[in-house]
């Protein structure tokens, strides 16, 4: 069975449905809440579980109700969780995500134990690291330690995929040092350092990053789909087209796939067409980890689609 570790964050999602983003110092009522486990990292480990993958979590929660909830539900999903720390005397990551009528979001995050999941953890998780085929990270913990998983990755020769979000200032020898750099239109735009809103200027800007970097960008755009560059090559990737309930957990839907195709034996193009379904049937639910397919829920929107 393919293994993967996962460094990175647990966030305990709250959900709001609004009708608009509220106006300085305006009172919104939200026409309905719900809570659910989230976090990019748990997200993307719960994803490739799912998917059927040997998933490895490093992380931190805070020795709080809410910990044991993103703890439990990592476990349901099959995630090994034996380097998930609770923490006492800090208060587990959180978001408040606000749902709007077309399915889109918006979502504010508070670090809690994230912010000190440490080089120690990941020392601790090196005989995993070495064991296994991909390392996945995200910038939702502290920068150092990204930057330290990433050296010790590639200590090992594994392939790594780095999910730039939320886009943060690294070192050009860190980026280049990662296989795959996964980013959105926001976080494109960040390392473009010019505004990437569409599949035009994605294919117009991010040649240019995949090819000073050497290594391959996959670029998400929402209803417009993805683009994947590599070796001067550009593929577009489209979206399928789906009743959409809420978009929480497309992206890590998208890179859980992404990286179940790649470690399974799909070349690049194959693995976005393949991260496409997944985040299509995650769309189609409420919340993240709930909404993620396995592989037997890909199989039928595909028969519904009439693609098998």
């Amino acid at each position: 069975m393919s293994k993967v570790v996962v460094i990175g964050s647990l966030n305990y999602d709250i959900f709001l449905s609004l009708n608009a983003v509220p106006k300085t110092g305006e009172t919104a009522r939200a026409s309905a809440s719900s809570s659910a486990a989230g976090g990019k990292g748990a997200n993307q480990a719960v994803q490739m579980s799912k998917l059927g993958m040997d998933v490895s979590m490093i992380g931190r929660i805070g020795s709080d109700q809410m910990g044991m909830v993103l703890l439990n539900s990592l476990e349901s999903a099959g995630v090994n969780c034996e380097q998930v720390i609770a923490l006492d005397g800090s208060g587990t990551g959180m978001g408040i995500v606000d749902v709007f009528p077309d399915g889109s979001v918006m979502a504010v995050i508070s670090g809690g134990a994230n912010e000190r999941v440490t080089k120690a953890d990941v020392q601790r998780a090196e005989g995993l690291i070495q064991e296994a085929d991909m390392l996945v990270l995200q910038l939702e913990i502290p920068l150092d330690t990204v930057e330290y998983a990433i050296e010790l990755a590639t200590k090992y020769g594994k392939k790594i995929l780095l999910n730039a979000a939320p886009a943060a200032a690294l070192p050009d020898d860190c980026i280049r040092k990662c296989t795959y750099f996964v980013v959105n239109e926001v976080e494109a735009s960040f390392y473009a350092g010019v505004i990437i809103d569409s599949l035009k200027t994605a294919e117009q800007y991010l040649p240019d990053l995949a090819s000073r970097y050497d290594n391959c960008w996959i670029c998400t755009l929402g209803k417009q789909g993805a683009v994947i560059l590599q070796n001067g090559m550009l593929s577009h990737i489209s979206a399928v087209r789906t009743d959409v309930i809420e978009t929480t957990g497309a992206g890590d839907s998208f890179v859980g796939g992404f990286a179940y195709g790649i470690i399974n034996g799909m070349n690049e193009e194959e693995a976005g067409h393949f991260a496409a379904w997944c985040s299509a049937v995650t769309i189609r639910g409420v919340g993240a980890q709930n909404a993620m397919p396995t592989l037997e829920q890909i199989n039928m929107l595909k028969k519904e689609f009439g693609v098998l």
